[in-house]
């Protein structure tokens, strides 16, 4: 797979991480896939859909973190070190980023006028789902963005604060800046929740009203609210780092099926109601349970025989295929181009309906080739000065 789409694949990769980003990314895709079919094939398949973005946080959060461990144990923490992670992490994010969202800016603005936001500017400074301000439909995915990039920003500059001013150990540092902003974002939710205003007795209109305004835009798709999301992923590089023997113990297959069953279980279960768990716990539990499937899956070298080289390709592109999936594939290519449904409303899967599936993960997968190759690679290249592509986050 590697040879015929002349990707270079470093023989230092980790099967077990790839297999989870292809997992996060596949979700996602299959999420949003759906919009291409009829409601009763999206009703099914939304059965087994599982919450990708969620790993991706957890999964970046394990990455990052052990960048900056390796980083502040290499050298003595510095703003000219954090300043040199800043660069290298924009490098790798920005890059692809700005080119879809410049893209999206002009296509929108020719083909749609309607739809461009006022506040499309936000965009360039990752502010669009900051304080209060809801996700916009346009480029909506790049909410989670907005919560990674703010991460990279606010997180590491805590940190090596706080060793610069306190002269505390790198070890123990990063684990109670952990403990400190997970307890501190928890709280944040059980404030939001009872700051809303929620009856006793809700009627179902009000529930709907709950879930859309507080749930989906006050707290899944907003950045504070989420931020404790990726730090579960610092937390377990800290413990990968500075507790090897437990970390990577023959019996963490059981973390493994036991993460995976609390995934199942939250899923078909506990749902998100407009109960406070679900505003306050549920993306901790689902954070958590990712966590602890990190032990197994990090020490995962091997693959699994000839589905390994697509799992492993699909990982590599899989922050482009995050990028194009849903505004530039589904929405300009197929429902504004291929039908030509400009101004319409709701987008209605026609007869031919599984053409369009079939094309929405075929163009997906080759534009995400082309984006991957043609702006992440040259620019991670120019960012590390090596032909080598890494196991970057």
């Amino acid at each position: 797979m590697g040879k015929f789409f002349n990707i270079e694949i470093s023989k230092n990769r980790i099967f077990g991480l790839d297999l989870l980003r292809f997992v996060a990314i596949f979700m996602v895709l299959l999420g949003h896939s759906t919009n291409m079919a009829p409601q009763h094939i999206k009703n099914f398949v939304l059965k087994y859909h599982y919450d990708g973005v969620a790993i991706f946080f957890v999964l970046s959060g394990f990455l990052i973190g052990g960048i900056l461990i390796k980083v502040l144990n290499k050298d003595k923490p510095s703003y000219y070190g954090l300043l040199d992670f800043w660069k290298r992490r924009w490098m790798r994010t920005l890059p692809a980023y700005f080119l879809v969202l410049i893209f999206l800016i002009f296509y929108t603005l020719i083909f749609s006028p309607s739809k461009f936001p006022d506040d499309w500017y936000r965009f360039f400074f990752f502010t669009q789902n900051f304080l209060g301000h809801y996700r916009p439909q346009f480029f909506a995915e790049a909410w989670s963005l907005s919560i990674e990039e703010w991460f990279y920003l606010l997180v590491p500059f805590i940190l090596f604060s706080f060793l610069l001013f306190f002269k505390t150990s790198t070890k123990w540092t990063i684990l109670f800046i952990s403990f400190l902003i997970i307890a501190l974002i928890t709280w944040y939710r059980y404030h939001l929740y009872h700051s809303f205003g929620i009856p006793s007795n809700p009627n179902p209109d009000q529930i709907k009203l709950i879930k859309e305004t507080l749930i989906d835009l006050g707290v899944r798709y907003q950045v504070i609210p989420r931020l404790d999301s990726i730090m579960y992923g610092v937390l377990g590089a800290f413990f990968a780092h500075y507790t090897p023997k437990i970390w990577n113990h023959k019996l963490n297959i059981i973390l493994l099926f036991t993460g995976a069953y609390i995934l199942y279980y939250f899923k078909f279960h506990i749902g998100k109601t407009h109960e406070p768990f679900a505003v306050i716990w549920y993306p901790s539990i689902i954070s958590l349970a990712i966590f602890i499937m990190l032990p197994f899956l990090s020490n995962l070298k091997k693959g699994l025989g000839k589905w390994t080289s697509w799992i492993t390709f699909l990982s590599l592109i899989s922050y482009s295929m995050y990028l194009v999936n849903l505004n530039i594939v589904s929405t300009a290519i197929i429902k504004n181009t291929i039908h030509g449904n400009y101004s319409a409303g709701k987008f209605i899967p026609g007869d031919y309906w599984v053409i369009d599936y079939i094309l929405f993960w075929v163009l997906t997968i080759f534009i995400s080739f082309l984006l991957y190759k043609f702006i992440e690679v040259p620019f991670m290249k120019m960012r590390d000065k090596k032909t080598i592509v890494s196991h970057d986050a």
